[in-house]
């Protein structure tokens, strides 16, 4: 599976390059003879913590449309993330760090000062 975020909001998604994830508003097509159209896309960094920045493509009856990856493979469940470890590990040190500072505040408020 592969995560992506905001899966509803756009219709395509295509991996563009090397831990990037193109995802368009709608789905690329060739439009009419000497026509152009753009859409709208927004590109994700995978490996810079799904950093995003958005741009717009035009399409032309010359372009080549991207092939869109099939909604099985698409998931916009938190923990398909790549880097959900090095959450976790974040969020688990806070929470020890936090557990002594609140337990030594306790032992300080009910025991006095000479346990601190």
């Amino acid at each position: 599976m592969i995560y992506v975020p905001e899966l509803n909001n756009y219709q395509c998604y295509v991996v563009t390059g090397n831990g990037v994830i193109r995802a368009y508003k709608q789905k690329p097509y060739n439009p009419g003879y000497n026509q152009n159209i753009s859409i709208d896309y927004r590109d994700y960094y995978i490996n810079s913590s799904y950093l995003y920045q958005d741009g717009i493509q035009q399409f032309s009856n010359y372009s080549t449309i991207p092939i869109c990856l099939s909604n099985d493979v698409l998931t916009d469940r938190y923990f398909y993330r790549l880097d959900i470890d090095k959450i976790m590990l974040v969020f688990f040190i806070i929470l020890f760090i936090c557990y002594f500072i609140v337990k030594k505040i306790i032992r300080v408020f009910f025991h006095g000062f000479k346990y601190a």
